[in-house]
């Protein structure tokens, strides 16, 4: 187990004036790479880092989107003699990181870069830098070719070292999120080694200080260590029901809306009156909901707040559309059809604007870029989806639906070669077999094949396909073999 050590500091102090050095840098950082000039902007970025080594949103964020952009121009990865000049593990701790940060801008899917990020990190006291990389760097373990077991055990180490320092320092809330991350990548350990003895207790033994911990720093600051009397009792009581009649949530709304009235700029006061009122599904209860996130947004300018009004914006117009096919695939009515019509053409513009703000408002989040592509996709512009989804499958949560629907896109342009590539690498980018998204690579592999003239192609992917689902489309796959086989 970590051992603590009060000699680390308690966090990476930058005085003002090293901020403020830090940020003309990062303008020019965001200057030269506006124009390209990656490389440039990195050394930007790297060197407005060595005045403010925990910046997170001003300088890892932004230089890991300029690393993102780089890798898909093509950049350069570093090779023997940059990994040489640019040590992780030198005595220097500040240099080590700063090193770090360079060489994973230049190959930001290499684990083995960020490791020494991490670990330099929470030796400098840099926390939130920290927080920052360590989802990274699992996640980076996790999409490795042949996970590994020793690596993962060495990011526990490096997690629980994290925790001690957070614990020595009185960051409770640090220490209770790094050892979360510790307990995460000890079960990684434990499911790439069933069995073994010494990772199963490590795994049991962080757990159980996690338990601890969370007992020791979380439970007396609850809400629930709170309530003093039987009508708030009352009230954490409807709160954690899942069925709830509708006085009861009349109850806990009116509740809410008191403590949010006496406590407006507390976020979590807005947030609470927000999910009561979100509990039934109601569209006046969600336009009241939209309308106190509305003013907390304008009063705060907190994102957060505008977020989720979005969100709630997007569940109205998906019910909407929901409820109006219902309605049209009962009546058969031409009228009916035409109003499903319009309210697919709502949601898909709603979807436009709202992924393309929050894009904008989070650049480095590839996640939401997908969103942003699929909502351009729905809406039938393949050549702004294009782009987009190029820039989404460098997250590999997001990599096989990214090729696979640029491939889409490709075919409803009648580039057929170059959909078929993107579909090719969407299979191989994809392990499991018979399932939905399995099932539909092979239909489109087999559909931009037909259409490239490319029968043999075509009968391969569709006969993989028949093979774990016969009646796909209703047979339509069946009738597309026959009529090949025919000639």
């Amino acid at each position: 187990m970590a051992q603590k050590d009060a000699s680390k500091p308690a966090a990476a102090e930058t005085s003002p004036v090293d901020q403020a050095k830090a940020r003309r840098w990062f303008a020019q950082a965001k200057q030269v790479t506006e124009s390209r000039n990656y490389d440039y902007g990195i050394e930007c970025y790297v060197t407005g880092l060595g005045f403010w080594p925990d910046a997170v949103e001003e300088g890892h964020k932004p230089l890991r989107a300029v690393a993102m952009q780089r890798l898909m121009a093509g950049g350069k990865k570093p090779g023997m003699m940059d990994q040489f000049k640019k040590s992780t593990n030198g005595k220097d701790v500040k240099q080590n990181l700063l090193n770090a940060c360079e060489l994973l801008a230049k190959d930001p899917k290499n684990a083995t870069y960020m490791e020494p990020l991490l670990k330099n990190a929470v030796k400098l006291g840099c926390a939130e830098t920290a927080k920052w990389v360590a989802p990274i760097l699992i996640d980076g373990l996790k999409n490795e070719k042949k996970p590994s077991a020793a690596r993962f055990k060495a990011a526990v180490e490096m997690l629980e070292e994290a925790a001690d320092a957070g614990e020595t320092a009185g960051r409770n809330t640090d220490t209770v999120w790094f050892l979360e991350q510790a307990v995460a990548a000890a079960d990684a350990v434990a499911r790439l080694l069933p069995g073994d003895g010494p990772a199963a207790t490590q795994l049991r033994n962080l757990s159980g200080k996690l338990t601890i911990v969370r007992g020791k720093y979380r439970d007396g600051e609850s809400f629930r260590d709170s309530l003093r009397d039987a009508e708030k009792s009352k009230l954490l009581h409807d709160g954690d029901r899942v069925v709830q009649s509708d006085d009861a949530v009349d109850h806990l709304i009116t509740a809410a809306r008191a403590e949010y009235e006496a406590n407006p700029g507390v976020p979590g006061k807005v947030m609470a009156l927000v999910e009561h009122l979100l509990r039934r599904e109601r569209k006046k209860d969600e336009d009241d909901a939209m309308a106190v996130l509305g003013r907390a947004y304008k009063d705060s300018n907190n994102y957060n707040f505008k977020s989720k009004l979005d969100d709630i914006r997007l569940r109205q117009v998906t019910r909407q559309v929901r409820e109006l096919k219902a309605r049209a695939e009962q009546t058969g009515s031409e009228e009916d059809r035409q109003q499903l019509r319009l309210a697919n053409a709502e949601r898909v513009e709603t979807e436009i604007e709202v992924w393309s703000e929050r894009m904008a408002a989070y650049p480095t989040d590839l996640r939401v870029r997908f969103r942003y592509g699929m909502a351009l996709f729905a809406a039938k512009r393949w050549d702004e989806a294009i782009p987009v989804f190029q820039e989404s499958q460098v997250d590999p949560r997001n990599r096989t639906q990214s090729l696979f629907y640029m491939g889409r896109c490709f075919y409803e342009k009648q580039i057929y070669d170059q959909a078929r590539h993107l579909l090719d690498d969407a299979a191989r980018s994809y392990e499991i077999e018979g399932d939905a998204t399995s099932k539909d690579i092979a239909y489109w592999q087999g559909r931009a094949a037909e259409a490239a003239g490319d029968a043999a192609g075509a009968l391969e992917a569709y006969g993989r396909l028949l093979r774990s689902d016969y009646n796909y489309l209703g047979g339509e796959v069946r009738q597309r073999v026959e009529a090949l086989k025919k000639g």
